[in-house]
C-alpha cells in the first residue's frame, strides 16, 4: 500500500505506523457499516413489497417497525 502523508504547517508529512493502522481500522469500520446499511435498505424494501400487496406477516411487520 502507499503510504499517506497530510500537512503540517505547510510541510508534507508521512502518517506513523499508528496512525496508518488507526487509519486502515477507520475505512474497514466505514466498508462495513455501508455494507450493513445496504443490507438493512434491502430488507427494507423487501418488507415494504410485501406490506403493499398484503402478503406480509405479523413477524415481519414487527421486523419492519423496527428497521425503520
Amino acid at each position: 500500500a502507499m503510504p499517506r502523508f497530510r500537512r503540517i504547517n505547510g510541510q508534507r508529512v508521512q502518517f506513523t505506523p499508528e496512525e496508518e493502522t488507526a487509519r486502515d481500522a477507520e475505512a474497514a469500520q466505514a466498508a462495513t457499516d455501508r455494507a450493513a446499511e445496504a443490507t438493512r435498505a434491502a430488507r427494507v424494501g423487501v418488507l415494504d413489497a410485501k406490506l403493499q400487496d398484503d402478503s406480509i406477516t405479523f413477524d415481519e411487520l414487527k421486523e419492519l417497525m423496527r428497521l425503520r
